[in-house]
């Protein structure tokens, strides 16, 4: 029997960044020679993964954003990553792969209703791509509260894997697993990455140069200092991007790590679905709420100034925007649809089959009506759907990561923001950005003179003009 067992995580995506009234990705400066960033990392990291078959040799995420765009721009990768997660269940009885909550949201941040649906539509297009439901769920940024571990617990998920200063232990022993008992009786399991070796492999390109030469100078030190009673699991965790855009060639050195480098040893290769039905986890583990893996001050970097970014002022302004946004909103969907829709809520959930090409969003309607409903009032629901939906994605983390307001990521938060806002409107005659604009006042660039109100009220005045253009 192994003693010593070795994972690596990739957690594979990328935000959304179509145009909402076209559904693609517009040209992006500094992607060259693609015309966008997405095809740029699909083609130096998705793709070249995908031909080594790294995706059956490692544990994996991929956020359904990337998949959404993939299935329009290169469905073949799509089956060849089923495909090798295929060969790993059909030989295991388990699967390498994790889901992902449908858009990269802080969920500690998020309300529980929308905890809920991020969930729900992940567990979805999971189901949808893999022919199975997942075992585990990856959290974006791994940030996390009770209220987001109940919540994937809820759903059937059964374990998800966290950075080792989530532990209220400092000292955790990340070579094993653990059980995280619930206040609603569930419990959840919780893998603790190795944080030097992540670190080295996403930070140090040295380390990654040549596989044989990591397994010798960093992995096989590293576990003989990580003293244990048990059998010992070191895991990994990076983002997948890592290998081949980040890093060039690194597909390479995963692919050649996973299949030779450390067969060499007396190290076995793992992933967690597979450790968990080979071996029983007793030991518990309490855990620091509101934290993540990648802001030193919990989940702060989303929603205010923190020591990362102690000058981005903005941050705080634009997520109370977003928020009052979508409580308006909302209050427009459920009073106009709650006549209508016999649960309106439970059609906003459903919706995740429009979008994974399951049903026409016509017959999604219909069969959740109350009555028979007129073209017109037809037409309302489908506006306020595609509101939520626009609603749901303005939240994706990348908006709040980085230091300035002035950065595509959060301009096309603010564009999403004013699509859903100029959809409600267009529905019900009510402007849903009335006592909440004023906020983005507040925010402003340091690196240019922009601010966040007239970028938002920018991309509704253009709703608009597209919608008087449309219309004519």
């Amino acid at each position: 029997m192994h003693k010593n067992h070795f994972c690596v995580h990739g957690h594979f995506y990328q935000p959304p960044r179509e145009d909402p009234f076209t559904g693609e990705i517009p040209n992006e400066y500094g992607a060259g020679p693609f015309g966008n960033w997405t095809e740029r990392i699909y083609q130096e990291c998705y793709l070249p993964n995908a031909q080594m078959g790294n995706y059956q040799k490692i544990s994996f995420n991929i956020g359904p954003t990337l998949f959404a765009w993939m299935e329009k721009k290169h469905p073949e990768t799509i089956r060849a990553i089923a495909d090798q997660e295929k060969q790993v269940f059909q030989r295991t009885g388990v699967s390498n792969a994790m889901a992902q909550p449908y858009f990269h949201n802080i969920l500690p941040l998020a309300s529980e209703q929308d905890k809920e649906i991020l969930i729900r539509w992940g567990i979805k297009d999971y189901a949808k791509r893999f022919g199975h439901a997942p075992q585990g769920m990856w959290l974006p940024e791994t940030a996390m509260d009770v209220v987001s571990l109940e919540a994937i617990a809820a759903q059937g998920i059964q374990f998800t894997i966290l950075a080792p200063w989530q532990a209220k232990d400092p000292l955790v022993d990340t070579t094993q697993p653990y059980r995280v008992a619930l206040p609603s009786g569930r419990e959840l399991f919780v893998f603790f990455y190795n944080a030097f070796l992540s670190g080295e492999i996403s930070f140090n390109p040295s380390s990654s140069e040549n596989a044989d030469t990591f397994v010798q100078n960093w992995l096989v030190p590293q576990m003989d200092s990580l003293e244990a009673d048990h059998e010992k699991l070191v895991l990994v965790a990076s983002d997948g991007e890592l290998y081949g855009h980040h890093q060039r060639f690194r597909e390479r050195f995963l692919s050649y790590l996973l299949d030779r480098a450390v067969e060499k040893t007396d190290i076995a290769h793992q992933f967690p679905a597979l450790w968990l039905r080979d071996h029983a986890v007793e030991q518990t583990v309490e855990l620091l709420e509101n934290t993540s893996w990648s802001c030193h001050h919990g989940i702060e970097r989303w929603r205010n100034v923190c020591g990362d970014a102690p000058s981005a002022t903005w941050k705080k302004p634009v997520r109370e925007f977003m928020n009052g946004l979508a409580d308006a909103i909302d209050k427009e969907y459920e009073s106009h649809l709650q006549n209508l829709i016999r649960d309106p809520w439970k059609l906003r959930d459903a919706y995740v089959d429009v979008l994974l090409g399951e049903i026409s969003v016509t017959d999604l309607i219909a069969e959740h009506a109350a009555q028979s409903l007129t073209p017109g009032q037809q037409a309302l629901a489908q506006l306020l759907l595609e509101a939520e939906y626009e609603r749901l994605r303005m939240f994706a983390s990348d908006a709040w990561f980085y230091f300035d307001l002035d950065r595509i990521e959060l301009l096309n938060a603010l564009k999403y923001a004013a699509h859903a806002a100029g959809l409600t409107e267009q529905a019900t005659g009510h402007n849903p950005t009335e006592t909440a604009v004023h906020i983005l006042t507040q925010a402003h660039s340091e690196v240019s003179s922009l601010s966040g109100d007239i970028a938002f009220l920018g991309y509704l005045k253009s709703f608009e003009m597209k919608l008087e253009q449309n219309s004519h």
